[in-house]
């Protein structure tokens, strides 16, 4: 029948759901595959996974909270997917999820590679991009091929909250979203009014100042060099020498703002068995690229950075 108007609400619609925060999404995720597969889950989860005492865990806590199984794979020196490792951890476990991290909105895995094992093995991948923002990019090496991917708004939008679900994989349920779990007005606009490419081309201009005044600084090691469709969440380094926590204080006198992303680690990757997890766990450290940082800021940011390592040598 010709209608008068366009009525029907699920044509040319992208299957996002908008959610209160990432870890919402991820939950609400493993809640409906929990009712799918009618069992109990086992998850394949990187072992490098943060936790802290004001926010808790927004991967883990999730985890918890469905009462799933889990199996840990091992990440690489710059927080990429050990794909020995996972591929052993995959073929040998009853896998029934699998996540992969997109650490700081970059990756330099072959996510192709994943997929098809994924498929092979009956395992349902989901992309955990709270760090990235490639929502819309077609060739984008994260988001478009997890059977869902899950982003966290407030990480690159002047907002404290808002997440959102992509479903790659219509085959698989939706999730069901309580009132409570959805996102508030005010995340949402601020989402639908945002200038993505703007944002990420600051971004970009950001982290490549950062690597013009650090990359060859002995003291530290960038994680990632950048790649033209790479759109940064901070610009992530290792300090050498056990001088993390101090460098980190000393940039905070100096009124420059840094994170140390996943400092701690939960209590169940330990040691022994993932040592690289937790050296990277105490170097680790994220400087602003966010686009409301100027150009001058990062300069700022950098020759502090490089006074601190001066100071430290001349003590020495």
């Amino acid at each position: 029948m010709i209608t008068k108007s366009a009525s029907d609400v699920s044509n040319c619609k992208y299957s996002y759901l908008f959610t209160k925060n990432a870890r919402t999404s991820w939950f609400k995720t493993l809640d409906a595959l929990s009712v799918y597969k009618n069992k109990k889950l086992t998850l394949l989860l990187p072992a490098y996974i943060g936790i802290n005492e004001k926010e808790g865990s927004g991967v883990f806590d999730a985890v918890i909270k469905n009462g799933a199984d889990v199996v840990f794979y091992r990440v690489t020196d710059n927080l990429q997917v050990d794909i020995s490792d996972f591929n052993n951890k995959l073929k040998s476990n009853d896998i029934d999820v699998v996540l992969v991290i997109h650490y700081f909105g970059f990756s330099r895995v072959d996510m192709d590679s994943i997929r098809t094992i994924c498929e092979k093995l009956n395992a349902i991948l989901v992309e955990d991009c709270a760090h990235a923002f490639y929502i819309n990019a077609d060739n984008s090496k994260i988001g478009n091929y997890g059977d869902y991917s899950f982003y966290s708004l407030h990480k690159y939008l002047a907002t404290s909250t808002g997440g959102m679900l992509k479903i790659n994989n219509t085959s698989l349920p939706n999730p069901v979203l309580d009132i409570n779990d959805k996102i508030d007005f005010d995340a949402l606009e601020k989402f639908a009014s945002s200038d993505f490419k703007k944002i990420a081309t600051i971004r970009h201009r950001n982290y490549l100042a950062y690597e013009e005044h650090l990359a060859t600084d002995k003291n530290i090691d960038v994680l990632f060099k950048l790649e033209s469709t790479d759109i940064p969440q901070t610009f992530a380094i290792r300090v050498k020498n056990g001088l993390r926590e101090k460098l980190y204080f000393y940039l905070l006198e100096k009124d420059v703002p840094t994170v140390a992303l996943y400092y701690r680690l939960i209590p169940q990757i330990t040691e022994n068995e993932f040592p690289n997890s937790l050296l990277i766990s105490n170097e680790i450290l994220n400087l602003p690229v966010h686009q409301d940082t100027k150009i001058s800021e990062v300069v700022y940011i950098c020759e502090k950075i490089k006074e601190f390592f001066s100071n430290e040598q001349n003590r020495n």
